[in-house]
């Protein structure tokens, strides 16, 4: 079955893979230029070193399926092991970790989190730099052609028998709706369109030569920043302190109608300042990147959402069911995948 994917994100990539290695012709589809969706990689001055995860910051799960696949990455020297201890900034203090927290392995990829998406996407053919813009049912009287045309932005349509959609819950929404009319979907878009999403501000800063702090990630309580991560803990190579700071909901949300960036960061800086010390403050250079759609709200009680007409498969996928984490996403798109492989076997 010739089988098109909007996303290369865990959840889509993931769902690729299981239907690849059954036999399944599979293509994915990806607006941006690199594989990950969230797990992100941006690489300053072009060098390994200077690998900043402005996304996801480490993996984590408790669920057989998920540490499965931890395993099967640090077998392949992927990804290894961070830290078990996060520390805590609240009531204006600094705690070396969260009393309330257990003690749980965070594992993070040093040559950076997209990594991992990279060696999820070995098995399948992914076009990058590729916006879809909708999907067109032509079945029905048509069935000796594919039933699905995918409208990309830089071919005319790519036509495949069944279609994945594995981007967040509003952008899955917009996709769905382009075909509603034709096909009985309207329930999975009233399902989806009911999943709001917490965005943040990626701020990544380098702050020199000068020494590493004794933390790696930092939860804070704090009306701007919400985490604090040391990226420089997680190479070896790194000649410098450099961090990823993510903004609280609440403070990204005041910023989004009339965005200002020279304000933002300097807001970002100050609140550095009053949590970390003066230093941090004042980075020898910094970058910030907006994750609109950072984490789902509210999740679905069930694996993912598929049509019901079986001549024209359709499926959702995502972060937002049956959770919202990463690993939600990875056991959303497997469990897609498995359940493909057994349905048009």
């Amino acid at each position: 079955m010739k089988i098109g994917i909007i996303g290369a994100g865990i959840s889509g990539l993931t769902a690729g893979r299981v239907l690849a290695r059954s036999g399944h012709d599979v293509t994915v589809f990806e607006k941006s230029r690199g594989y990950g969706g969230r797990m992100s990689t941006r690489h300053i001055k072009k060098s390994v070193s200077h690998a900043m995860d402005h996304g996801v910051p480490y993996l984590m799960g408790s669920s057989q399926e998920f540490r499965a696949l931890i395993n099967e990455l640090l077998e392949k020297k992927i990804v290894t092991l961070w830290t078990d201890t996060v520390s805590v900034y609240t009531n204006g203090k600094m705690l070396p970790m969260s009393p309330s927290r257990n003690s749980e392995p965070l594992f993070i990829a040093p040559k950076g989190m997209n990594s991992v998406g990279k060696y999820l996407g070995r098995w399948l053919d992914c076009c990058l730099s590729e916006k879809v813009g909708g999907i067109t049912h032509i079945g029905g009287a048509h069935m000796k052609k594919s039933p699905w045309m995918i409208n990309s932005s830089s071919i005319n349509v790519f036509e495949s028998d069944a279609v994945i959609i594995a981007t967040p819950a509003i952008q899955a929404f917009g996709l769905v709706s382009t075909s509603q009319d034709e096909l009985g979907l309207r329930k999975l878009i009233t399902l989806i369109d009911e999943i709001p999403y917490s965005s943040t501000f990626s701020f990544m800063a380098g702050l020199g030569k000068r020494e590493s702090t004794d933390w790696k990630a930092v939860k804070c309580d704090h009306p701007v920043i919400s985490w604090i991560y040391n990226e420089s803990s997680k190479r070896d190579t790194v000649e410098e302190f450099n961090m990823v700071v993510h903004t609280s909901d609440h403070f990204t949300k005041k910023q989004l109608n009339d965005p200002d960036k020279g304000a933002v960061e300097e807001d970002i800086m100050s609140a550095l300042s009053e949590i970390l010390g003066s230093w941090a403050g004042r980075p020898e250079w910094h970058e910030t990147h907006l994750w609109r759609y950072h984490l789902p709200k509210k999740s679905l009680d069930m694996p993912f959402l598929e049509s019901e007409d079986e001549r024209a498969p359709l499926a959702v996928i995502g972060d937002y069911f049956q959770g919202r984490s990463l690993e939600a996403a990875y056991l959303s798109g497997l469990r897609l995948g498995e359940h493909w492989v057994d349905k048009f076997s």
